[in-house]
Parts: C-alpha cells; sequence; structure tokens
C-alpha cells in the first residue's frame, strides 16, 4: 500500500537557511530512491522558520530501505539546525 511519510521541522534561530539546504539535499538523495514516488518541501508562510518534508512511497518497506539506503549521515545538518525534534507521521494513502 501507498504511504506518505511527512515530517514538520523547525529551524533554530537563524537557521532557516541552513535547514531549507540540508532539506533540499536530502530531498535529492531520496528521490531516486527504489519505491520513491517523490519527495516535497514546503515552508510555513506564517512561520518562514517551519518545514514541512513530504515523502511519497510504494509501501513502508520501501521507505525504510530508502532511508537504510541514504545513510544516517545525510540527516546529521537537519539535526544540527532544528530547534526541537520533527513531528512525524506514516499515513497511508487513500486517493
Amino acid at each position: 500500500m501507498a504511504i506518505v511519510r511527512s515530517y514538520v521541522m523547525t529551524a533554530k534561530e537563524s537557521e532557516a537557511s541552513a535547514l531549507e539546504q540540508a532539506l533540499r539535499a536530502l530531498a535529492a538523495a531520496i528521490a531516486p530512491q527504489p519505491g520513491c514516488a517523490g519527495v516535497e518541501l514546503y515552508r510555513d508562510a506564517a512561520r518562514p522558520e517551519r518545514f514541512t518534508f513530504l515523502e511519497r512511497w510504494d509501501s513502508v518497506d520501501a521507505q525504510q530501505a530508502g532511508g537504510k539506503a541514504v545513510g544516517k549521515e545525510a540527516f546529521a545538518p537537519i539535526m544540527a539546525a532544528l530547534a526541537s525534534p520533527p513531528e512525524s507521521a506514516t499515513m497511508d494513502r487513500l486517493l
């Protein structure tokens, strides 16, 4: 079953640009992974330090394999720019 993995993240003060760049790099690494159906990145219009990162996958297994293939080092710049841990969810795609 197709899924969407969402992450809502808030950058530390003065780190929004660094977080955006790190998320763009992560998107470039995730998009070509087998089973990835796309990646989207949004910035909150009212709170520019807040981002939503969406990953569309063919299955949970594909998402887990893709995360392992990308490796933890891809997430280090993101974690360094965050004000708090990301809020995440895995959602079944209905439409």
